[in-house]
């Protein structure tokens, strides 16, 4: 599932007439207007192609209609579904922006020692923070992805290199 990128996350049915509230995994939802196709991940993780028939943004929801999805019923289904587009499709990404499922199983330097992975990104607001696993005692700790604590981050080699005070990873 490399090619395509996570967006969102389908809550519930809205209305009658088929239509989804979909929690967005952007930081703007008024890119869904211009999507004209999305993947639905179904029971055993492969992913089956719906047309958007329409498109509504509804503070910090959207509301989507998928061609052929016409009543509650059939919308009701779709609960608790990721949705995903064509990678070609997602927008251009600005220097130090990535996509969250991108960072997810980088490994995690510090003075050029492997200290461990990264198993997810959590939003808490202010900023994103990195679940790592720890290589040492299999522990899980929470580092700030803030440019300031992260000296360079490569997706290609499957890598990223973390800065902090002598003693924090002990």
């Amino acid at each position: 599932m490399n090619d395509k990128i996570k967006v969102g996350f389908i809550r519930k049915a809205h209305g009658l007439k088929g239509e989804v509230k979909i929690l967005p995994l952007t930081d703007d939802s008024r890119r869904f207007k211009k999507i004209k196709k999305l993947f639905l991940e179904n029971s055993n993780e492969s992913l089956i192609e719906y047309e958007v028939e329409s498109v509504r943004i509804a503070s910090d929801e959207v509301i989507l209609k998928f061609k052929n999805v016409n009543d509650k019923d059939a919308a009701d289904l779709l609960r608790g579904i990721f949705i995903y587009i064509n990678r070609e499709d997602a927008i251009s990404l600005n220097d130090w922006e990535f996509y969250t499922q991108d960072l997810i199983g980088l490994s995690v330097y510090y003075k050029e020692e492997n200290i461990g992975k990264v198993t997810d990104v959590l939003n808490t607001g202010a900023n994103d923070n990195l679940e790592i696993l720890l290589n040492k005692n299999s522990k899980h700790i929470y580092y700030p992805f803030v440019r300031t604590f992260i000296d360079n981050v490569d997706l290609e080699k499957g890598y990223l290199f973390v800065n902090q005070y002598e003693g924090f990873f002990d």
